[in-house]
């Protein structure tokens, strides 16, 4: 399920235990599904199977660290139900790359249930210093934008 505009779509089931006394969703799920569409995202980025620090460390050390997120929920998600998290890169800096996301549900039809931004900035993990987006990666991410 990839639109266009949208390199990659995560579904995901709404667990029971992802609610709150409220009866709906709690808000720190949502940042959790973005995450899990995020690392989705890195992965088909950089064409890993899964993101390991091992393999960061064991070649040059490069690579993104979350640096902000911001999430905007507009309709509350029950259980049972089924989330689809659209991520694709919005924008592309010197050192960091914005992250745009969209999260519907199978129960809310097309409706948009929430919103979420963040920012990854590149980092050299071996030094903790930030790091140019070379061009390679500049490329790759351009991909998905």
């Amino acid at each position: 399920m990839t639109e266009k505009n949208w390199p990659v779509t995560t579904e995901i089931p709404v667990l029971w235990g992802d609610m709150d006394a409220f009866g709906h969703v709690n808000n720190i799920i949502y940042l959790k599904w973005c995450e899990t569409s995020r690392v989705e995202l890195m992965c088909k980025i950089w064409d890993l199977g899964a993101l390991k620090m091992a393999d960061v460390l064991s070649e040059n050390g490069m690579g993104p660290i979350l640096a902000n997120s911001s999430a905007n929920y507009r309709i509350p998600v029950v259980c049972p139900d089924t989330i689809y998290v659209k991520t694709r890169i919005k924008h592309i800096g010197n050192t960091s790359f914005g992250i745009e996301q969209q999260i519907t549900s199978k129960n809310n039809g097309s409706k948009i249930v929430a919103e979420a931004d963040s920012v990854m900035v590149m980092i050299n993990y071996k030094t903790g210093e930030k790091s140019q987006i070379d061009d390679d990666n500049r490329k790759k991410l351009e991909a998905f934008a």
